[in-house]
């Protein structure tokens, strides 16, 4: 998929809609492309190291018959208009994360605020110096964190892959869009009888 100048990714596709939907698997014809192109692209990008250089075209590989004057510029209005959309989705998904995580800190912080008062109350006036008091005292301190856990979870940590999103598809509109023929012309890979 990734070319030796390992800064180019080589899509091969049978159809051209195959970079956004997902194809159909036909085994008669010897494909066994299971994604999209911006997918298995995408995808590439994940698994490349942090340090390493970005990722700076995408090579097409489309049956002969396929190619057509002007193909290369509408696939690159199409990926950026396709970018766009995800851009405001994740942007979207994200925001609704933030506000979430806000309602549920509140909620949290009140709960939290109610079990430290109760753990005080068990601990020093009800079961003053008894076992049974440290159990509860400890028990609604403890309470009182796990109602903090989703609040904490939501603003440090789920808004994070939208985000990353977000970076992946300003970097896919970046790169440069090449359209070459396929090998074998017609799309179809031999299949050794």
């Amino acid at each position: 998929m990734t070319s030796p100048a390992d800064d180019t990714v080589d899509l091969y596709l049978s159809d051209i809609h195959n970079f956004f939907q997902t194809p159909e698997v036909d085994p008669f014809l010897g494909e066994n492309i299971e994604a999209s192109g911006i997918d298995q692209l995408i995808d590439t990008m994940n698994a490349r190291p942090g340090g390493k250089k970005g990722i700076s075209s995408i090579v097409i590989h489309l049956p002969e018959a396929m190619i057509e004057p002007g193909l290369p510029a509408k696939v690159s209005i199409a990926i950026t208009n396709y970018c766009n959309a995800q851009i405001r989705l994740a942007v979207q998904k994200k925001r609704e994360i933030w506000l979430e995580g806000r309602k549920a800190l509140r909620i949290g912080l009140v709960f939290w605020g109610i079990c430290l008062a109760l753990s005080l109350l068990f601990e020093e006036l009800i079961f003053k110096g008894n076992a049974v008091g440290r159990l509860f005292g400890e028990g609604f301190i403890i309470a009182g964190w796990v109602g903090l856990w989703r609040p904490a979870e939501l603003l440090l940590y789920d808004w994070r892959p939208y985000s990353r999103e977000m970076k992946r598809y300003e970097e896919i509109k970046a790169m440069n869009v090449r359209i070459v023929p396929r090998v074998g012309g017609d799309g179809q890979l031999a299949i050794p009888l």
